[in-house]
């Protein structure tokens, strides 16, 4: 059933807002001069992507409180650059041509998923462009920028080797959300959770200086491989006895150092923990504190690396099952307990990659 309002608009016409656009074209009255008597005002935007119609009304509404700040700006007496954007790369780019063109990016030539992504954008782009000109945004569109053009990439790389040549770029490795289907790193704000239920194991840890088990509980068996320290709470009378000593790694008996450290919590567990490569944020921080050497435990592909030894090549939840298995056919499993404990949705394994910085 079709609405029909009982008080027709008699004072506003959707149509006034091109007209009116128009007019504010014509007159050029929000084009940037470069050479201004003016102090220059600068609006350094974040350029959305065209990734899905209509425009999302909360990107939208962002870049109105942005307009917002540029008018304010001109009428305090400035020369504003607002300079308008277009994100035509990342993971939603890619996805959006996938499903458009029903075809893969992993079995494309890349050359040609780039230009199909090009093509699959520019119907979005020009909708998003009128839809920005139609809110009245006053920004800077007769040179507004894309992100897979060649001058944008020229300058990006041209940044890049500036920095490179004065000795301002390192390489090294960090966690990243990783997708081993997407083959591709994805952002926190990318990422959904779920509840999975999983097993806390209660393990043995021989102590190398006393013979006496040690026991800790861990919900990423899996990465003992990568395990390079165990810490205890400094306050926890239990395991005073233990500071400055060393415990066995269980399946690939290395010798790790037992420190206090004021992050643990005695209450969790058996109060002990050990500090795995990569296997949260808290272990990421510590390693970075403790200067520790990063052992992968799990590769691009989602599966065990080689350090994994025997194990290498399972997927990750393969792999936690193994483990436990042969833990406790050793001997070496206390108990363990079920609990449901937030998870990346499919994307569960942290691995880290060679990133530039």
């Amino acid at each position: 059933m079709n609405y029909s309002p009982k008080i027709k608009e008699k004072t506003w016409r959707p149509e006034l807002e091109a007209e009116i656009y128009q007019m504010w074209e014509k007159g050029g009255i929000f084009k940037f001069h470069k050479v201004s008597k003016k102090r220059i005002f600068t609006i350094d935007t974040p350029p959305p992507y065209p990734s899905g119609r209509p425009w999302h009304i909360g990107a939208a509404a962002h870049y109105s409180q942005i307009d917002m700040i540029a008018r304010t700006a001109r009428m305090m007496g400035y020369e504003v650059f607002f300079p308008i954007g277009i994100d035509r790369n990342g993971l939603p780019v890619e996805l959006y041509t996938e499903r458009k063109y029903e075809i893969n990016l992993q079995t494309t030539p890349r050359e040609k998923f780039i230009a199909m992504c090009r093509h699959a954008l520019d119907d979005l782009e020009a909708e998003m462009i009128m839809t920005m000109k139609m809110m009245g945004l006053s920004g800077e569109f007769s040179q507004y920028y894309r992100t897979d053009s060649e001058e944008y990439r020229r300058s990006t790389q041209a940044t890049f080797i500036h920095l490179w040549k004065k000795g301002l770029i390192y390489e090294a490795t960090r966690p990243n959300n990783y997708c081993p289907d997407c083959r591709t790193t994805i952002a926190d704000a990318e990422v959904e959770y779920e509840e999975r239920p999983t097993k806390l194991v209660y393990i043995k840890f021989k102590v190398q200086e006393t013979g006496e088990k040690l026991v800790i509980a861990t919900t990423r068996p899996e990465l003992l491989c990568s395990c390079q320290s165990v810490l205890v709470n400094p306050e926890d009378s239990r395991y005073v006895k233990y500071h400055g000593l060393h415990a066995e790694v269980p399946i690939y008996s290395r010798w790790v150092k037992i420190k206090p450290h004021p992050t643990v919590r005695p209450e969790f567990g058996s109060g002990v923990v050990m500090v795995c490569s990569y296997g949260d944020y808290t272990d990421v921080l510590l390693f970075r504190e403790m200067k520790l050497k990063e052992i992968i435990a799990i590769n691009e592909e989602g599966r065990m690396s080689a350090n994994a030894r025997r194990y290498a090549g399972l997927r990750v939840e393969e792999a936690r099952t193994k483990i436990v298995e042969d833990l406790m056919k050793n001997g070496l499993v206390v108990r363990w307990r079920r609990l449901g404990i937030g998870h990346r949705y499919v994307r569960e394994a942290r691995h880290p990659l060679k990133s530039y910085r």
